[in-house]
Parts: C-alpha cells; sequence; structure tokens
C-alpha cells in the first residue's frame, strides 16, 4: 500500500509552491513527499488507524499541517518606502490522474511493475476521492496570486503617476525660467526708458537755469535803471547847488553892505556850525556802516566758500553714490550670472538623477529576474557572478549619491554666501544714501540760514538808504531856508551899509560848501558801496538757485539709484528663494532615491537569505525523500521506485505501471508497522532540517 502511494506522489506531475511574496520556486521533491503526507492522511481509512484508534486522524492531520506552515515561508517585509517589485506568478498545474490506456501505452522502468488488473478497486476510489480535495486547495493559491498582480499593477499605477508628476514639475519649472527670462527683458526695457527720462529731464532742466538766467538779468537790468535814476537825481542836485553857489556869490556883493544883523548872523553862524558838526557825526556813522558791510560782505564770501565746499563735497559724494549703484550693478550682473550657473548645475543634477532612477528601476525589476534563474536552476544553487554585479552597481549609484549630495551642499554653501555678500552690500547702500540724505538735507537747512541771513542784510541797507535820503531831503529844505534867509540878509545888506565882519562870513560860507562838497563825495562812495552790495548779492542770489537745482537733481538721481537698487534687491532675492527651492527639491529627491536604493539592498539582501533557506531546506527535503524512498524500496522486497523529470514547464512525467503490492492484503500488519517507523524517520530528518 504505502509502495502504490508512493508511486502515485511520483508519477503525479510537479506541483509550484509559493514561498514568499517575491518570487515562486518549484521543487519536486518537497511537493512529492508533501504528497505522500497528505495521500497518506486522506487514504488511510479511520477505522484501521493505528495511531488514534476509531473515530480521527488527528495526529497525521497536524503532521500534514505542520509540513504545510513549515513550506509555507512568510511573506516578505514590505519597506517603509513601498518600493514596488515584480512578481513572477506561475498558474498552478492541476494534478491529472493517469489513465488505464495512458499507462498502457507508456513504457515502465520497473520491469517488475504489475498491470492495473492487479489493482484493488478500493486504491482506485481513494485516488478518485483525492482528487477533488487537491483541486480545492488550488483555487485559494490562484486567488492569492491574483490579489498579489492587482497589487503589482496598483505599485505600477502608482510608478507611472510619480513620472508624471515629474514630467509636469520640468515643464513648470522650464515656463517659470522663460517667465523670469521675460521679466529680465522688461526690466531692462524699463531702465533703458528711466535713462531716458533722466536725459529729458536733465534737458529739462538746462532749459529752467537758462530762464533763471534770464530773470536774473532782467532783475540786473532794473537795478541798474534805479541806479541812473538815482544819479540823475544827483546831477539835478548838483545843478541846484551850483545854483546856489551862484547866489552865495552874488550874496557876497551883497554882505558887504549887511552892517545892522550882526547878532542875528552870529546866531545864524553857531547854528550852522552846530548843524555841520551834526553832518560830520552822521558821516562819522555812516562810514560805520560801510565797514560793517564791509565785514557783512567779507562774511558773505566766507559763506559762499564754505557752500562751494559743501557743494563739491555734495557732488564727491553723488560720484561715490554713482559708483557704489554700478557696482551694485555688477553685482547684480554676477548674482544672475551665479544665478544661471546654478540653474546649469541643476539641471545636471537632474539629469544624473534620471539615469540612477532607472538604475534604481533595473535594481527592482533585478531580483524578480534572480527569482527566476534560480527556478531554473535544478540543483538549487545561486549565481555568484551576477550578485557581485548588483554590488558593484550598488556601489557606484551610493557613490554618485554622495557627489551629488557633496555637489547639493556646495552649492547651498555658495548661495548662502551670495545672499550674505549681497545684504551687506545693500546695508551698505542703504547707509551710503542716507549719509548722502542728510547731508543735502544739512546743506539745505544752512543755505536757507545763510538766505534768511542775507535778506535781513538786505534789508537793513536798505533801510539805511532810506533814512541818508530823508537826511538829504532834510539838508536840502535847511538849504533852502538858508537861501531865503540870505536873500533877507541880502535885502537888508543893500538897505544898510557893508560892515566889517563880511569877510568872516565868506569864510564861513567857504567852508560850508567845502563841507557840502566832502558830503557829496560821501554819497557818492555810498551808492558805489550799494551798487557793489546789490551786485554780490545777485550773484550770491544766483549761486544758491544753483545749488538748490544742483541739489535737487542730486535727489532725484539718488532716488532713482535707490528705487533700481530695490528693484534689483527684490528680483535677486525672489531668484535666490526659488534657486534654494529647486535646490532642496533636488536634495529630496537624492534623498528618495538614496532610500530607494537602501531599500532594494535590503529586499535583495533578504532575497538571498531566502533562496540560501530554500536551498538549505530543499537539500534536507532531497536527503529525505532519498531516505525515504531508500526505505520504501527495501521494504518492497528490493523494489526500487525511480523518477526523472526537469524543471521546464513543458515537463511531462514518465507514469510507471507500477502496482500495488499491497492491494490483496491490505489487513497485514508487518507494512503498516514499516510505513510508520518511515513517518516517523521523515519526521526527525524535517525537525534537524529546521533546526
Amino acid at each position: 500500500m504505502w509502495v502504490g502511494l508512493l508511486w502515485m506522489a511520483l508519477s503525479s506531475e510537479p506541483e509550484v509552491v509559493l514561498l514568499g511574496k517575491h518570487f515562486f520556486v518549484s521543487i519536486d521533491l518537497c511537493v512529492n513527499t508533501l504528497c505522500v503526507c497528505v495521500i497518506l492522511s486522506q487514504r488511510f481509512p479511520q477505522k484501521n488507524c493505528k495511531w488514534c484508534g476509531p473515530g480521527g486522524i488527528s495526529r497525521r492531520v497536524l503532521l500534514v499541517k505542520r509540513i504545510e506552515g513549515i513550506m509555507q515561508t512568510p511573506k516578505a517585509k514590505t519597506s517603509s518606502l513601498e518600493v514596488p517589485q515584480k512578481k513572477s506568478p506561475a498558474t498552478p498545474r492541476t494534478r491529472q490522474l493517469k489513465t488505464s490506456g495512458s499507462e498502457n501505452n507508456s513504457v515502465s522502468p520497473n520491469p517488475a511493475s504489475r498491470t492495473p488488473k492487479d489493482r484493488s478497486p478500493k486504491v482506485t476510489e481513494r485516488r478518485l476521492s483525492q482528487s477533488p480535495a487537491t483541486e480545492k486547495k488550488r483555487p485559494s493559491r490562484i486567488s492569492e496570486l491574483e490579489t498579489q498582480l492587482a497589487q503589482l499593477q496598483e505599485d505600477l499605477k502608482k510608478a507611472k503617476d510619480q513620472l508624471n508628476a515629474s514630467e509636469s514639475w520640468k515643464r513648470r519649472a522650464q515656463q517659470e525660467a522663460e517667465d523670469t527670462k521675460k521679466q529680465l527683458l522688461t526690466m531692462s526695457e524699463k531702465f533703458e526708458e528711466s535713462q531716458q527720462q533722466l536725459m529729458e529731464l536733465s534737458s529739462s532742466e538746462d532749459v529752467r537755469v537758462q530762464e533763471l538766467r534770464k530773470v536774473s538779468h532782467d532783475r540786473d537790468k532794473a537795478w541798474q535803471s534805479e541806479l541812473e535814476a538815482m544819479q540823475k537825481q544827483h546831477s539835478i542836485d548838483s545843478a541846484a547847488l551850483a545854483s546856489a553857489m551862484n547866489e552865495i556869490q552874488r550874496l557876497k556883493n551883497q554882505l558887504e553892505m549887511v552892517v545892522e544883523s550882526e547878532a542875528s548872523q552870529t546866531k545864524h553862524a553857531e547854528s550852522a556850525y552846530a548843524e555841520l558838526q551834526g553832518l560830520r557825526l552822521e558821516l562819522t556813522e555812516t562810514l560805520s556802516l560801510v565797514e560793517k558791510m564791509k565785514t557783512e560782505l567779507s562774511d558773505t564770501r566766507e559763506s559762499e566758500a564754505q557752500a562751494l565746499e559743501l557743494v563739491s563735497k555734495t557732488q564727491k559724494q553723488l560720484e561715490e553714490a554713482n559708483a557704489t549703484a554700478e557696482m551694485l550693478q555688477a553685482d547684480d550682473v554676477k548674482a544672475m550670472e551665479a544665478c544661471r550657473s546654478l540653474s546649469l548645475e541643476l539641471e545636471q543634477s537632474r539629469a544624473q538623477v534620471k539615469p540612477l532612477e532607472e538604475l534604481v528601476s533595473k535594481l527592482q525589476a533585478d531580483p524578480a529576474n534572480i527569482c527566476g534563474k534560480t527556478v531554473m536552476n535544478p540543483t538549487g544553487d545561486v549565481e555568484v557572478l551576477q550578485e557581485s554585479v548588483e554590488n558593484e552597481e550598488t556601489k557606484q549609484l551610493k557613490a554618485k549619491m554622495n557627489l551629488l549630495k557633496h555637489e547639493v551642499g556646495q552649492l547651498k554653501s555658495a548661495l548662502e554666501a551670495s545672499e550674505t555678500r549681497y545684504q551687506e552690500e545693500y546695508i551698505q547702500s542703504t547707509l551710503q544714501i542716507r549719509s548722502a540724505y542728510e547731508q543735502v538735507e544739512r546743506t539745505k537747512l544752512e543755505s536757507g540760514h545763510k538766505e534768511a541771513e542775507l535778506e535781513a542784510e538786505l534789508k537793513k541797507a536798505k533801510n539805511n538808504i532810506e533814512e541818508l535820503r530823508a537826511n538829504l531831503m532834510d539838508k536840502e529844505t535847511e538849504l533852502q531856508g538858508i537861501s531865503e534867509e540870505n536873500e533877507g540878509l541880502a535885502l537888508k545888506i543893500e538897505k544898510n551899509q557893508p560892515s566889517e565882519r563880511e569877510s568872516e562870513l565868506a569864510m564861513e560860507l567857504k567852508k560850508l560848501e567845502h563841507d557840502l562838497a566832502e558830503l557829496k563825495a560821501s554819497l557818492l562812495d555810498k551808492e558805489a558801496q550799494l551798487q557793489s552790495v546789490a551786485e554780490e548779492n545777485g550773484t550770491l542770489w544766483k549761486e544758491i538757485k544753483k545749488g538748490e537745482m544742483e541739489k535737487s537733481k542730486v535727489n532725484d538721481e539718488a532716488v532713482a539709484l535707490a528705487e533700481t537698487a530695490r528693484a534689483a534687491e527684490h528680483e535677486a532675492l525672489m531668484k535666490l528663494g526659488y534657486l534654494t527651492e529647486e535646490a532642496d527639491k533636488s536634495s529630496r529627491r537624492a534623498a528618495r532615491v538614496t532610500e530607494q536604493l537602501d531599500a532594494a539592498q535590503a529586499a535583495n539582501t533578504e532575497m538571498e537569505a531566502e533562496l540560501r533557506r530554500l536551498k538549505v531546506q530543499s537539500d534536507q527535503w532531497r536527503k529525505a525523500a532519498e531516505a525515504a524512498a531508500a526505505m520504501l524500496s527495501t521494504g518492497n522486497n528490493g523494489k526500487f521506485v525511480e523518477r526523472t523529470g526537469s524543471l521546464d514547464n513543458n515537463y511531462n512525467p514518465i507514469p510507471g505501471n507500477m502496482g500495488s503490492p499491497f492491494s490483496e492484503d491490505m489487513d497485514d500488519d508487518s507494512p503498516k508497522k514499516k510505513n510508520g517507523n518511515m513517518l516517523k524517520k521523515i519526521g526527525v530528518l524535517w525537525k534537524r532540517g529546521q533546526k
């Protein structure tokens, strides 16, 4: 009976056993031994059970379940990053029972095999009852394989979605680069337009300067006309004085006849002397005022020199600000070049990441190929050359990833250094611009104070001129009164005879004429000084206006430079932010690739360990099967059962016409004892293999 069961197991087709999640291995000996145990558990009747007694076969069922649990290895651990791994599901082949006709046509390797007529009907019935039980177990494996195929398809869909997302991200990056180029072109056009506007403003400012010059020229003409009017008035006064002198000469002839009014004449002479002293005091005061005006003119000249120095300083500061602006523009150009170089390096790193991803996918696909090759190996040996090649590829990938990480670190450090330099230069430029603004405001305040002082001085000079004019009018009235008195005296002298004091009066009159001439000369000097002061004031006003115009220009240029610097800074910051984001994304991708490589390496190590374990198990099962076959052959009176086959899918077993020697004497106790001992030995060997 046992020999017949073993013959049925060996004559069946090779089973495909699922071992783990990643690959399939077909081992004929292991499956045949398992089939032997299953057949023993199913074909042995319950009423003749020697181990359990009547009513059950629990020990045999437990043994079969234990063997099945050992054969079904645990599923491989899935990586944290869900690395997609290919599975090669194999379609299970149903076990087909050989009919008597096919057995008769086939050639049996055993010459002592019996015909199917010698078999008992019980064995055929038990064989037919075994086939539906085995066929019930196979759909469950098929469903498991289908679920695994569905998972693999989902993983493939996820990978395709990730590839599509990466391609869309690349397209977006290209579009953003094109947008940045367009923005740069627009900014350059705006910069050219601003330069043209500055040129137009400079031309308009030149026109304004010419208009101001015309206005100043008109004012000078007005001042000259006023001075000519004053000169005409002085000429009229001189003519009046000449007429007065003629009248005095007439009086000289008439004074010879003055005798009676000596007391009145003496009093009049004393009053005239007092008036002359007052005029002398006024002359001294006017001279002091002229000296004060001279000192003020010197002060104004010094202030002008200081203003010119301030203007030169502001011009120097403007030149420095322009130089800083040029430096900032050059730094912006350098930053743009650095950004371009960084973008090129990022593109190169992306191009390097693509082959790395392809290698990762190859590595993920290689484990299935390795498993397939191990399945096709009948001895269970693993090819060492392919493992060494894969190890070398993994080492190369690790080296490439380390280089990429190092390059990303260098790029980040370069970006940080450029950001710090740009911030320092921006701070320096802002400080310089602020200092220039402060100096311009100071110069404005100083010029305002000086203008106020000059206006006050001009008002004082005008007041002094008005006072002098009033004094001249008073003196003219006094002269008219004196002339009238002289006329009255002349009439009296005509009436009276000349006296002895005519000579004294003539001397006093000469003194008065001399004093009047001195007063006229002093007045002319004062008028000349006033003209010079007015001219100097006009020049000062012109210089002040020019300084204000230059300051306004400087302010406008500084504001324009500050705006351009701010715009360039904003653009550079935006570009730096974009580059930092791209660098972070590339570093993240590199990290993902490294994680995928590590996961693939871990999966490779696990698969290698499983392959080794399966190899050891296959060796143990082979030894156990050989021992069982030897024992069965010795127990069957030296009959030897041999089975040859291959692991190919087109394998056709050679059915033997082996008949069961125990079909006639099923109730014999000696073969049952031998088979029980044989099963015990198989269990011991199996436990040793597990250890």
